[in-house]
């Protein structure tokens, strides 16, 4: 009866030292931690121009896909600007148009000099082979000689006038300056009239909404924020003992809180450069002489891999999420 009892509490043991190896082994090959939370990419929503909102066509936690339309600014004033700067156009393209006319002038009234000149040279060299035989008199030769001075001149004249009229013309087309500049101006002014309508740049969830209709918005100043769909991840903290043997690319399992019968897979993607306390507002200072070591907590990224997508729409993941994480470390 003695050696009974005693065998059976030998087996026991045995089996529980087993266990307990066991558990110990698998312990220190699959560290876990509770301290993690599912992270997305969070999107600021900002207007490009300012202006009061007419119509706003989300509402708090509505579900938004990309392109969608948010809320629209009224586009009056924008609407103004783009006709002025139209009209800024057409002015140019007809100041344009009028250089353009005033340079063909020009290059008209220069070949005529030449022309002139060209007669008025004839008729020195002339005046001059018959000054020579005294066939002329000196004032008739002089008259010569002024006349072409003068042809000389007035093409000089011409030759001016036309650079000047070049000059203020510019380039031919769309590559005349004062033409671009009108274009810029223009395509500004239609661009900031399309910018009226704030479109959702991802998919995902409306948050932090307080915007109303009627009220006034500034460019660039956060309105509310989308969280965006697209991505998910857990931040998870592991203690420094449990990151001995943890690489990126081992394998996960997730177990999110809000809905422990479902668990996800993921993997390692990276493993933080620092402590959170060395990054917190108020970093600790151990020089103060009362230091107590504690064992410190590193970010570790999990990227999600798998996801429910039958289940997203009624079980959706949300942001700051509690879970807990397990790394398989034997990889």
């Amino acid at each position: 009866m003695r050696f009974k009892r005693f065998s059976t509490v030998l087996v026991f043991s045995l089996l529980s030292g087993v266990g307990l190896i066991q558990y110990l082994s698998y312990k220190d090959s699959h560290p876990s931690t509770e301290d993690a939370y599912v992270q997305a990419h969070i999107v600021n929503i900002a207007s490009r121009v300012s202006g009061p909102v007419i119509k706003l066509h989300v509402s708090e936690n509505d579900y938004v896909n990309a392109g969608d339309v948010l809320f629209e600014i009224d586009p009056s004033v924008f609407d103004a600007i783009v006709q002025g700067a139209s009209a800024n156009y057409e002015l140019a393209a007809q100041s344009t148009g009028a250089s353009d006319a005033e340079v063909g002038v020009a290059k008209s009234t220069l070949e005529e000099r030449k022309v002139s000149l060209s007669r008025a040279k004839r008729a020195l060299e002339r005046a001059t082979s018959l000054a020579q035989t005294k066939l002329i008199s000196e004032a008739e030769f002089d008259d010569a000689t002024a006349t072409y001075a003068e042809a000389k001149a007035s093409v000089a004249s011409a030759n001016a006038d036309l650079r000047r009229a070049e000059s203020e013309s510019g380039a031919k087309g769309e590559d005349n300056a004062r033409l671009r500049e009108a274009s810029a101006q223009r395509t500004a002014a239609e661009l900031d009239l399309a910018f009226t309508k704030v479109i959702a740049p991802v998919s995902g969830w409306i948050t932090n909404l307080s915007l109303r209709e009627g009220a006034m918005v500034i460019a660039r100043r956060s309105q509310f924020s989308i969280v965006e769909n697209s991505e998910w991840w857990v931040e998870a903290n592991f203690k420094e003992t449990d990151l001995k043997s943890m690489r990126p690319g081992q394998q996960t399992t997730i177990e999110v809180d809000m809905y422990p019968d479902l668990t996800f897979q993921g993997h390692v993607e990276s493993l933080g450069a620092g402590s959170g306390a060395v990054f917190s507002l108020l970093p600790p200072e151990n020089a103060t002489g009362n230091w107590v070591k504690v064992t410190q907590r590193f970010p570790v990224r999990i990227s999600i891999e798998s996801r429910h997508d039958d289940l997203d729409e009624i079980r959706p993941l949300r942001v700051g999420a509690s879970a807990t994480v397990t790394v398989d470390v034997r990889e």
